[in-house]
């Protein structure tokens, strides 16, 4: 496998031929793959741009032992190739339990959404090349971007302009809707969708999208491919999960440019932040009290983002509710969540979107060493801090947070006012409890004399600013040793009964063995294994000189 690479199909379909299946070499070692895995693997499904989000869910869908068909929507006109490494592929292998495989393909944007009578559409095609019985789909926008600035980028092209580069950025998401929508249609009936899309995208109806359809409609002399408003639209409701994310940062693990610090070998290297902030949050996008819970301040890792959608296509995760939209968010942590935090966070967060409470945040611990100690932190120290932001000291209309304070054992209350007639209203406070076992916020009432005595169904001003900051402050109460992280439930592990094998200890008398004769001990042979020497051997007898004997004469 050292010499192995994945050449990744990447079929530019610039005429009707152009599209042939991937070649026999993109499965990594699907003929190792056992009848008894197979029923076991999830067949999954990738629509995106080159590299980002869909990349990561393509890779770690095969690592978990899916197999995974990564379908690639580059630019018009684009020649880019998409390939895995050696090593990626290797990892696979070694990581994907026997089953994971992955195969590319894909299409330029523009042949996606020619008509479907025009010999250069390559639309019918993507069905056939996806299949049937899928167990999940994911599709998703991130790459768009890049794969304009590098299609910008090839030597010889002639740059873009701000006209251009709209309509190439529209072309390619309408592509990827029109491919999501002829892809999903293989989904089984029970399958999970998952659209990846960025915190203030596709909200408003697909009112953004209209401008793209009338583009293409002037562009191809006619709307003759359906295109689909949103995302969410080409996929169908049915089993439908969004995930939605902020400021995104981090590249894929399988990218050559792929190194856990920042700037290359320094005397004082500095991690990435993909390595720094691998806790994650999830929340209903909208929570029951009409909070919005992600900001334009809030940011996600593309590692986290993927890791959560491929855990929902393949069904590690249970989907409780006919659809489901939640925000990811990445926290401050060297620890990312294991297979138990997944569960018990996207639980959680499907619990807040139906069940009505009065809860605006809601944080469990381990243990809470000081009560006390954790309170006067949030009250004298985060809180203020928090105050002070441009986020929530710009507010300059209508109530905003302004003091905190203790008010009780384990509770800080913040409080809103409003300035009216030159007379400050207090109008709603914001009541933080610290338990033994987490925190928890609700939203509480205002000055009653002044009219403000019932909780307002609304969300304050910069509530939503709030309750994204207390789930900073639960990772650094974790991180400041006031708080210990929560034990993950521990499943039972199921001990197989090993059958003891009978022994018998009769023996024949025919078979019963006469110990050997000790042999006699050698005289002569090597002083290591004892043997005496051959002959004795003088040691150092000193020499004396005889004196001449005196015979009686003269000299």
């Amino acid at each position: 496998m050292a010499n192995f690479k994945l050449a990744a199909s990447l079929m530019l379909l610039a005429s009707a031929n152009a599209f042939t299946l991937p070649t026999t070499g993109i499965t990594v070692r699907s003929s190792s793959i056992s009848s008894s895995s197979q029923l076991q693997m999830s067949n999954v499904v990738v629509i995106s741009p080159p590299g980002g989000i869909g990349e990561v869910a393509a890779v770690k869908a095969a690592k978990m032992g899916s197999s995974v068909r990564w379908f690639v929507i580059t630019p018009p006109s684009s020649t880019a190739t998409v390939a895995l490494s050696g090593s990626t592929m290797d990892s696979i292998a070694k990581d994907g339990k026997g089953t994971g495989s992955v195969e590319l393909a894909g299409a330029q944007a523009d042949s996606l959404l020619l008509p479907t009578d025009d010999s250069a559409s390559a639309l019918s095609a993507v069905s056939t090349w996806c299949g049937s019985n899928l167990d999940g789909i994911i599709c998703v926008y991130d790459g768009v971007e890049e794969s304009i600035t590098a299609a910008n980028n090839v030597p010889g092209a002639k740059p873009m302009d701000g006209g251009e580069v709209f309509k190439t950025r529209t072309a390619m998401m309408d592509a990827i809707r029109v491919a999501a929508k002829e892809a999903s249609a293989g989904v089984v009936r029970d399958g999970v969708k998952v659209a990846l899309l960025p915190f203030e995208k596709e909200k408003t109806g697909g009112e953004e999208e209209d401008s793209g359809l009338a583009f293409l409609g002037s562009l191809l002399g006619g709307n003759k491919v359906e295109i689909p408003s949103t995302l969410s639209a080409a996929l169908g409701s049915n089993n439908l999960v969004t995930v939605r994310y902020g400021d995104l940062f981090g590249i894929p693990e399988s990218s050559p440019e792929a190194s856990a610090f920042l700037g290359g070998p320094r005397k004082y290297p500095v991690l990435r932040d993909e390595y720094t902030m691998m806790a994650v949050r999830i929340d209903p996008t909208v929570s029951v009290s009409g909070n919005t819970m992600m900001g334009e301040s809030s940011r996600s890792s593309r590692l986290a983002v993927g890791e959560a959608a491929v855990r929902m296509a393949t069904k590690s995760i249970p989907l409780s509710t006919a659809s489901l939209d939640v925000c990811l968010t990445s926290l401050t942590g060297m620890e990312g969540p294991d297979e138990e935090d997944w569960v018990d966070d996207f639980k959680r967060a499907q619990q807040a979107a139906t069940s009505p409470s009065a809860e605006l945040f809601n944080a469990a611990f381990g243990s809470v060493p000081s009560i006390d100690r954790l309170a006067d932190w949030m009250a004298t120290k985060w809180a203020p801090a928090v105050l002070i932001t441009y986020d929530i000291a710009g507010i300059r209309v209508g109530a905003r947070p302004v003091y905190a304070s203790r008010v009780g054992d384990g509770k800080i209350e913040i409080v809103w006012q409003e300035l009216k007639d030159f007379k400050t209203n207090f109008v709603g406070t914001m009541i933080i409890e610290v338990t033994e076992s987490g925190i928890t916020a609700v939203r509480g009432g205002g000055d009653a004399s002044a009219g403000y005595g019932s909780v307002s169904r609304s969300p304050l001003n910069g509530e939503d600013i709030l309750v994204r900051r207390l789930s900073d402050a639960a990772v650094q109460a974790i991180e400041k040793g006031l708080a210990t992280k929560p034990a993950p439930t521990k499943r039972k592990k199921k001990v197989q009964k090993v059958t003891p094998v009978v022994v018998s200890t009769v023996v024949s008398a025919g078979a019963v063995e006469t110990p050997a004769a000790a042999s006699a001990k050698a005289e002569s042979g090597p002083r290591t294994t004892g043997a005496r020497r051959s002959s004795e051997r003088a040691r150092g007898k000193r020499r004396t000189r005889k004196a001449p004997e005196d015979d009686g004469g003269f000299q």
